[in-house]
C-alpha cells in the first residue's frame, strides 16, 4: 500500500474518532426523545428524569472530548523559557528562518528558549491545522551549547520537516491527528467520574486502533524530516546529530545534578547566567 492511501486511511479513522461523539449524541438524543413522546408510561415516569439526567451528563463529558480533539495543539504560556526576539538574536533567528524556507514553512512568530534537551514548533491553529495560526518554537539551551552550527541547523530543518507537505498534506494531518487523539484520551482518563471512565473506554479503545493503523505513516513522516534536515544541514551532520542527541540529554542531566545543582542543598547554586557557559566547557570536555 502506497503512502498516499496508508495516509488517506488513517485519516479517514481520524474522522471516526471524531464521529465517536456526533453518534452518541444523536443516539442520546433518540432515546431522550422515544421517553418523552412516546414511552412515557405511569411506571416510567419517575425514571424519566434520572435517564435524562445520565444522558445530559454524558453529553457535557462527550462534547468536552470533541472539543478537547478540536483544539488539541493549541499552546499555552511557557512557564519556564525565555522569549527570544529577532533583534536579541539575529543569528540566531537566522537560522531558524533558513530551516523554515527549506521546508517551504512559515518560520515562527515567537523563539523560546527552555531548559532542556528539545526542540518542536507548535501552532495556535483549528481544525488539526486546516486553518492554520501563529507559530511558536521552542528551542532548548543545551542544543545551543553542545552542538555544532550544522547539526543545530539539522536540529531546526527536522522539527520543520513535521510541518512540510511535501510527502502530502495527508500525511501532516495524520501526525496532527495523533497528537489530538493522544491529548483527547488524556483528558477523559484524568477525569474522576465514572461517567469520564465510561465513555473514555470507548475512545481508548478507538485510540488503540488509530494509532497502530497509523503507525506506519507517522514513521515515514519522521523519515521525511530526517531527510528535511539531511537535505540543509548534510548527511554527515545529521547521523551525527541523531547519535549525540540520547548523549546530549545524558550529559545535561549528569551536569545539572552532579555540578550545578551540588550546592543545592545549602543554597550556593551558580548564576544562571554561569550555567550554561559551564555546560558548554563540559560538552566540548577537556582542553587539548
Amino acid at each position: 500500500m502506497t503512502f498516499r492511501l496508508r495516509a488517506l486511511r488513517a485519516v479517514l479513522l481520524l474522522a471516526g474518532f471524531f464521529l465517536i461523539g456526533v453518534v452518541l449524541l444523536a443516539a442520546m438524543a433518540g432515546l431522550d426523545w422515544l421517553l418523552v413522546t412516546r414511552l412515557l408510561t405511569a411506571r416510567a415516569a419517575r425514571f424519566e428524569g434520572m435517564i435524562i439526567a445520565v444522558t445530559v451528563l454524558l453529553a457535557v463529558v462527550i462534547l468536552r472530548g470533541m472539543f478537547t480533539f478540536l483544539r488539541a495543539g493549541r499552546f499555552g504560556p511557557v512557564d519556564h523559557g525565555v522569549a527570544v526576539g529577532p533583534d536579541d538574536q539575529p543569528e540566531l533567528w537566522a537560522q531558524v528562518r533558513a530551516a523554515a524556507e527549506v521546508a517551504g514553512e512559515r518560520p515562527p512568530d515567537e523563539l523560546y528558549l527552555v531548559d532542556e534537551v528539545n526542540a518542536g514548533v507548535g501552532e495556535q491553529s483549528r481544525l488539526l491545522g486546516l486553518l492554520p495560526g501563529r507559530r511558536r518554537m521552542i528551542l532548548g539551551l543545551p542544543l545551543l551549547a553542545g552542538l555544532t552550527v550544522p547539526r543545530l541547523r539539522a536540529v531546526l530543518a527536522h522539527e520543520f520537516g513535521h510541518f512540510s507537505h511535501r510527502d502530502g498534506r495527508l500525511g501532516a494531518l495524520t501526525m496532527r491527528g495523533r497528537k489530538a487523539v493522544l491529548h483527547t484520551v488524556e483528558m477523559f482518563q484524568e477525569g474522576s467520574t465514572s461517567l469520564h471512565q465510561a465513555i473514555g473506554g470507548l475512545y481508548v479503545g478507538y485510540a488503540h486502533m488509530f494509532l497502530r493503523t497509523s503507525q506506519s505513516v507517522a514513521r515515514d513522516q519522521e523519515f521525511a524530516a530526517d531527510r528535511m534536515a539531511a537535505e540543509h544541514a548534510g548527511r554527515d551532520a545529521t547521523a551525527a546529530t541523531l547519535r549525540a542527541m540520547p548523549v546530549l540529554a545524558a550529559a545535561h542531566a549528569h551536569y545539572m545534578k552532579t555540578y550545578a545543582g551540588m550546592g543545592a542543598p545549602t543554597g550556593a547554586l551558580p548564576p544562571v547566567g554561569e550555567v550554561y557557559g559551564g555546560f558548554h566547557a563540559a560538552a566540548r570536555g577537556p582542553a587539548r
